[in-house]
């Protein structure tokens, strides 16, 4: 069965459009990624905290101070590939629920007033199946408020920013933001995260894991996790899944009878050189449209 919310694109085709957000169950455990010791221990202190809520509140009495939605807010931050996403999918599996995966393009509209309409719909649907919210690149969401407005459309993301608030002190369920620019956070909504987690880059120990989950016993190779760890310095879990892909396609084309050293240097040379060249824009070059002294109302 698939559920959905209406994102409307074009004024004239409002009541026929629809794009559908799906319900998905999620596809990782929290014992296939490897994360560290404090990443992981702040996540057994969320999943406590939600599979305890009700002892959390009313017998221990947070009720007394929490008094709108009983929910939780959670923020990953950290460079790309450092496991963000599918541990938030790890995380809707340890609780038994499924996950809603949401880009803040998904949501936004041309149309003033459209993207808070969006926004309550979404928080709807994920109340009402008990699902985990995720939102990935939030800081499109969580920025500061656009302080010099010149256009309709700025009022319109003031709006929705508002809206946001509001949903977030009433909703009941969880909520996964996911960025690698954690600076362009607003504070209001800084103060309505409970965990903020960052995900660092692997040290060698999170690398062998990652070659150790990554590399099969059944892929013929002459090196082992260590070495490749130690020959990956710098790179994350989803630089790793890349190479090894290549890595393979290398021997199913015959190209190699095995993933040696040098096999392993070479597509880790390659791979570190196109990252460098399609580096992303760095937090500072980012979100031109806001002034850092901006605040959100509360």
């Amino acid at each position: 069965m698939t559920f959905g919310y209406k994102i409307v694109k074009d004024e004239k085709e409002a009541d026929k459009q629809e794009s559908t957000l799906n319900i998905e169950k999620p596809q990782w455990t929290l014992g296939e990624i490897a994360l560290s010791k404090d990443t992981l221990a702040q996540i057994e202190e969320m999943v406590a905290y939600i599979q305890h809520r009700e002892k959390l509140l009313y017998e221990w009495e947070f009720n007394r101070f929490l008094k709108a939605g009983n929910g939780l807010n959670i923020n990953f931050f950290g460079p790309p590939g450092t496991g963000k996403s599918i541990t938030a999918e790890a995380i809707a599996h340890s609780l038994q629920a499924n996950i809603i995966k949401v880009n803040y393009g998904e949501v936004e509209s041309e149309f003033v007033g459209k993207t808070s309409k969006n926004l309550t719909a979404l928080f709807k649907q994920a109340e009402d199946t008990k699902s985990l919210l995720f939102f990935d690149e939030a800081d499109a969401l969580l920025s500061k408020r656009i302080a010099n407005l010149s256009q309709a459309a700025d009022h319109g993301v003031n709006t929705a920013k508002s809206t946001l608030l509001t949903l977030l002190d009433k909703f009941n369920g969880v909520i996964v933001f996911a960025t690698n620019l954690f600076d362009n956070y607003d504070d209001a909504f800084l103060r309505r995260i409970i965990f903020n987690v960052e995900f660092p880059v692997p040290d060698k120990a999170m690398r062998t894991k990652l070659w150790e989950f990554h590399l099969s016993p059944k892929i013929p190779r002459s090196l082992n996790y260590e070495q490749a760890a130690e020959m990956s310095d710098g790179l994350c879990g989803g630089d790793i899944k890349n190479i090894t892909i290549k890595l393979g396609l290398k021997l199913l084309a015959g190209k190699a009878t095995e993933i040696n050293e040098s096999a392993m240097q070479e597509e880790i040379e390659k791979y570190k050189k196109v990252k460098e060249r399609h580096r992303k824009p760095s937090a500072a070059d980012v979100g031109s449209e806001t002034t850092e002294n901006s605040q959100l109302e509360e």
